[in-house]
């Protein structure tokens, strides 16, 4: 839960209309309970009983302050005279004979409110002021109260579905926008993330938290900043009334309400330990789902070409399985906890309703006293629905919490620096990169690189070759900080790349990766982020066109319908990889690097383009540091010197023939011809 609350900090900004939506759901609140305690006056104006009524009643005395002293008086209502005289001694009332005395003390009563406010005002009743203030508003003819009364309440109703509205409005718009706060930050830190956190979370993971897992916390948002406040008010206004009715009524009727509190808050607590748990394993299953289906589609050729769509199959449909279940059983928490809940409640309504009919049997309540208890279970009806309402709350701020854990670890996650805030700035290149007795780990991992120690001077193209595993591609990454060495130093011009700012670092590195990363914007654009961050405004037209011609890709670029101006499909879909490494590389060409790393950026392309794309590097490495990953020979044939690896240690440097004479692993690769990708 404590996840859960640290997400609570992006709503900060917008607390101003999360305020006022707060405020709406006070007068709801109000007019709600307006709504409700309409109803003894309603009955009251409708069973009323008629107006020329003659009976005895027992009113507090009003020459004592004892309210428990009270007096017998003669209640007559106003369409009566009264004519004393001394010699009536008795007369009828109802059918019975009653002695009257001569000092008898005669009330006049009325009809409508003003009768039922005199009669709770007599015996005390809280609300006695207010339905006095009533009587001398509305018309003294009970129909037309009614009608007013009738009126009074369809615009309560109304007036509250609009504050409803707008409080639903305004706290759906202040947690969307925390969301998209949240999802901004979580989106930034990941991106400043290390790579070893991709390796050890998995990208599939991080798009199934930045999905699932957003959306559970802002429904917990949601539920928190409206349901939270605006239901537990109802739920507290209503039994409060209640509590205080019952309690003129007999002091058994608050004593059962009170005491379904701890049963219910018992049951949701329980019900909420276990969908918290239900919910984790759920959005754990989502995850691996999320992987399948990435590995599936973005792998579609594979899977197509070995026939193994039915193994892909087995393993979607094994997972959904599982993420099912889990979700089902989550489902099943949520869906008996309001059941349960509503019986607890109606196991409390029926308790109320046996006291309350023993009372009514033994006391012979008047309308008064069952308008007392119409009013009492009206406010108990009253806190049902918010209490319904609210037992699927805590399951939702549980799903919420078990979200905001996986999404607040990835926050939590160690980072890199902001580019240009920590460090100095580096200078630009221009003498050598020198690995000093590096070596280097993976997480929970043995070494990938031991001891090495390599110096790339400048203006020289240096290749690495090796066994596929050996660390080459490694090797590489650390050079513009993709990696930190678990011990050692990398120095550029005896500077160690640790103590410089990544922004000086990285702005001098073009990397062309085997697998070209191309992104779904146009043909122009993709080659033109080679340099956007270097030059602020972009490239013009005549650099792209330029860069594009070196790498040797002008020419397929015009042939397509839109040239410079077509859209790339998702992942360089439309294109062969022979294109989409060609533009990968004039994108590093545009960039104007000092280090340029090339992690065999050649490989798909056919031996007359390679040939063309190699003249082009050989004049392009001139004044920078050029470092590939060779896997076939043809690709050797620009590097000044070559540096042979084996199990992540560097065995031999040198150039073609000194390599030949003096290498026994890198004979046999050139007797293979180095094609081990």
């Amino acid at each position: 839960m404590k996840a859960f609350l640290r997400s609570l900090r992006y709503c900060k900004p917008y607390w101003h209309r999360i305020g006022l939506g707060w405020l709406c759901a006070l007068l709801a609140t109000v007019f709600y309970m307006g709504s409700i305690g309409a109803v003894g006056p309603i009955l009251s104006l409708i069973f009323q009983e008629p107006a020329k009524v003659v009976r005895f009643a027992q009113v507090p005395a009003p020459t004592t302050d004892d309210p428990k002293h009270k007096e017998w008086v003669l209640e007559i209502s106003r369409f009566w005279q009264v004519v004393p005289d001394e010699q009536v001694v008795t007369f009828e009332v109802r059918g019975e004979v009653v002695r009257v005395n001569p000092g008898l003390r005669v009330l006049r009563t009325e009809e409508g409110l003003t009768a039922l406010a005199q009669r709770a005002e007599m015996s005390g009743q809280l609300y006695a002021p207010l339905l006095k203030r009533l009587a001398e508003i509305l018309p003294t003819d009970r129909y037309r109260c009614l009608l007013w009364i009738m009126l009074t309440v369809m615009a309560m109703t109304i007036l509250r579905g609009g504050l409803r509205f707008a409080n639903e409005y305004l706290v759906g718009h202040a947690t969307n926008r925390a969301m998209l706060a949240l999802r901004l930050r979580v989106f930034d830190h990941v991106l400043r993330a290390p790579l070893a956190l991709f390796g050890r979370i998995g990208a599939s993971d991080i798009m199934s938290r930045f999905q699932q897992d957003c959306g559970l916390i802002q429904e917990g948002m949601k539920t928190l900043m409206g349901k939270v406040l605006s239901e537990p008010l109802r739920l507290v206004a209503c039994l409060a009334v209640a509590v205080l009715i019952g309690i003129a009524i007999d002091p058994w009727l608050p004593i059962l309400v009170i005491g379904a509190g701890p049963v219910v808050g018992y049951l949701m607590r329980r019900m909420a330990q276990q969908m918290r748990r239900a919910s984790r394993k759920a959005l754990e299953s989502w995850a691996t789902l999320m992987r399948i289906l990435e590995e599936s589609l973005f792998g579609i050729r594979i899977v197509k070409g070995y026939r193994l769509e039915s193994h892909v199959r087995r393993r979607f449909f094994q997972t959904s399985r599982r993420l099912f279940r889990q979700i089902l059983r989550a489902i099943r928490i949520d869906a008996i906890t309001e059941p349960v809940v509503e019986t607890v409640f109606t196991m409390v309504g029926v308790g109320a309703i046996l006291v309350a009919g023993k009372i009514i049997i033994d006391r012979n309540l008047g309308q008064e006293g069952l308008t007392q208890l119409t009013m009492f279970f009206g406010f108990l009806v009253g806190a049902l629905d918010p209490a319904r309402k609210l037992s699927n709350v805590s399951n939702r701020m549980q799903q919420a919490a078990a979200g905001a854990e996986r999404v607040f670890s990835l926050l939590d996650a160690d980072m890199e620096p902001r580019y240009g805030t920590h460090g100095t700035a580096l200078p630009r290149f221009s003498r050598a990169i020198e690995f000093r007795d590096v070596s280097f780990a993976y997480p929970k991992g043995d070494l990938v690189l031991r001891n090495i120690c390599l110096k790339a001077r400048h203006d020289e193209v240096l290749a690495v070759i090796g066994r596929t595993g050996c660390g080459k591609t490694t090797l590489v990454s650390l050079i513009p900080r993709f990696f930190t060495p678990t011990s050692g130093q990398i120095l550029i011009d005896d500077v160690d790349i640790q103590q410089v700012t990544l922004r000086s670092l990285r702005e001098q590195i073009a990397i062309v990766p085997q697998e070209p990363v191309l992104f779904a914007d146009t043909i122009a654009r993709n080659i033109a982020l080679g340099a956007r961050q270097a030059t602020g405004g972009g490239p013009a037209m005549p650099e792209i066109v330029a860069a594009a011609k070196a790498a040797h890709a002008d020419g397929f670029i015009r042939q397509l319908p839109e040239g410079y101006d077509s859209i790339i499909g998702e992942h360089g879909a439309t294109l062969s990889g022979g294109e989409r490494q060609r533009l990968a590389l004039a994108r590093a060409i545009i960039r104007d690097p000092a280090i340029l790393i090339l992690d065999e950026a050649t490989s798909a392309l056919d031996e007359e383009t390679q040939a063309l794309v190699q003249d082009t590097l050989r004049n392009f490495s001139r004044g920078r540091t050029t470092i590939l990953i060779a896997h076939r020979l043809s690709t050797l044939a620009i590097a000044d010197r070559i540096v042979v690896m084996d199990a992540g240690r560097i065995v031999a440097v040198g150039t073609h023939d000194e390599l030949l004479a003096g290498c026994a692993l890198y004979r046999r690769l050139h007797e293979v011809g180095l094609d081990m990708p």
